[in-house]
Formats: structure tokens, sequence, C-alpha cells
């Protein structure tokens, strides 16, 4: 997508702030958006990855990068200060930094699932408090947060990303509705497998073995698709969206409609 203009003229002039930037669904947004004129502020905990993705931007240099580690709470307050006492409120809020996990809950330990929801679910509610003042008193901004198909259905080995998905989606319900009169807009996106480095990352920190291997993200939606979909639901101000293809992208009507063919299936599915 990075020589992409689909989106030219509906982010231009506008400032987006992308959490998880240094890699997956983050880095191609940052390409989208660059191309379609917005001005990025980049954050990720590893600054040369950052670099990295700005150098491959469209107007490199007018780019900021934020270095942040979503696992440490005053980090991230730090972040939210330096960003708007520097650059103002963004137009747009991408959070979108977040880590999967890969065990059988009867394997799991208590930190890892303290961990994954710190990055997945705290982090994103204190940068969205944060920032939160700053949009109301100017009275618009859209703020747009990355869950997961798997936070509208449960599925096997990803108990604790699961849990931090669903409670994103509960999270942004409520703040939709205490903002949506006074200007502001929130969009919930619920991506299914995705072609991305995040069982990589997983293998990285801790949250799934060094052997862990993903057949399904590896077989999923190429990420440029992805964010396609993603961006377009932004400009239309979605509410909440699924991005997958297929039977997947189903899974979420069926639960609401069957749910016990909805549990039958995802006994039986392939999900890793």
């Amino acid at each position: 997508m990075q020589n992409s203009t689909i989106f030219n003229g509906n982010f231009s002039g506008k400032t987006a702030w992308i959490t998880g930037a240094s890699s997956g669904i983050g880095e191609a947004l940052a390409y989208a958006l660059a191309n379609a004129g917005a001005t990025l502020i980049l954050s990720a905990r590893r600054e040369d990855e950052l670099e990295r993705v700005r150098s491959a931007c469209k107007c490199a240099h007018e780019h900021k990068i934020v270095v942040v580690d979503m696992l440490d709470n005053a980090a991230v307050l730090a972040a939210a200060d330096k960003v708007l006492k520097e650059y103002g409120a963004p137009d747009y809020l991408f959070n979108n930094a977040g880590i999967t996990q890969r065990a059988l809950i009867k394997d799991a330990d208590a930190a890892m699932y303290r961990k994954v929801m710190e990055i997945n679910y705290f982090s994103v509610v204190s940068l969205t408090q944060a920032l939160l003042p700053a949009m109301l008193e100017r009275g618009s901004g859209h703020i747009i947060t990355t869950s997961s198909i798997a936070g509208l259905v449960g599925i096997p080995y990803r108990s604790a990303y699961c849990s931090s998905k669903h409670a994103i989606i509960g999270f942004m319900d409520s703040l939709r509705a205490e903002v949506h009169d006074q200007g502001l807009r929130v969009t919930t996106l619920c991506p299914g497998f995705v072609q991305t480095n995040i069982i990589e990352t997983a293998r990285r920190e801790g949250t799934a073995r060094a052997d862990v291997e993903d057949t399904v993200i590896a077989n999923g939606m190429p990420v440029d698709e992805a964010v396609r979909q993603a961006l377009e639901a932004v400009i239309k101000e979605e509410e909440q969206v699924v991005i997958a293809e297929g039977k997947e992208k189903f899974a979420p009507l069926i639960k609401r409609l069957f749910p016990k063919l909805a549990y039958k299936i995802v006994r039986s599915a392939k999900t890793t």
C-alpha cells in the first residue's frame, strides 16, 4: 500500500498518532496514511524500527517519533504529555499496539495474563484518557482502536489475548456513547487472521513458546488489504468493523444468532 493514493484527500493535513507503528498493521497504517497526506506520530518501543518505518514513509521528514514502552504506564502518560505539549492533540489516535499469546489455560501463568492485559488494554485506557480532555476541548477527534475477532469470539490457546480484546470492545463502546455528541468519533477494528509478525513478537516477548508456529496467521489476509478496509471504516466513521475473509468473517454473526453452533465450530476449528 506504500504507493497507493486511494485515500488522498481524506487524511490530508491531519495528524495521526499510531502506536505499535514499528511492524504489522501499525507499519502498514503508517505507509497508507503518509501516502494520503497525513502527518504521523509513530510510537513503539524500538526506536531503530520506528526510524526504519519513518524513512520509508512519504515525506519522511515531516513525521515524528515518540518512543514508548506500552508496558510502562508512566511512560505512556509521559508520551501523551509530550505529544500534547509539542504537537497538540492528534486528529486521529490509532491505538494499535498489542501482543498476542499462545498457551493452554492450564499451562499459563498469572504474569503472562497481566502483561498481555497491561499492553493490550490498560495502556489503551491510559493513553485515551490522557488525550481525551484536549480532544473534547477542541470538539473533534477520532479514536481508532484495534481489537480483534477474538474480542468477539473466544478461541483456544489465546485466553489472555481474547480477554484483553473483549475488554477493549467494552471500553470503546462506553467511550463512544459518552463522547459522540461532543464531536468525537470512536471506531473499533476487529481484524481476523492477518499476515503480520505478531507471533514472532509473542515469541520474543515470552508470551508464546519459541517453537510455536501459526499457519492461520501466515495464511491470513494480506496486511495491506486489512489496512485498506480499516481506513475505509474510519472514513465512513463506522462504530465497529470486522475485517476478515471467508468463514471467519461470519463468526461473530454466528455466535450472536446461533451461539451453540458457534461454540461447536470453535471447538473443532484449526486455530494454529
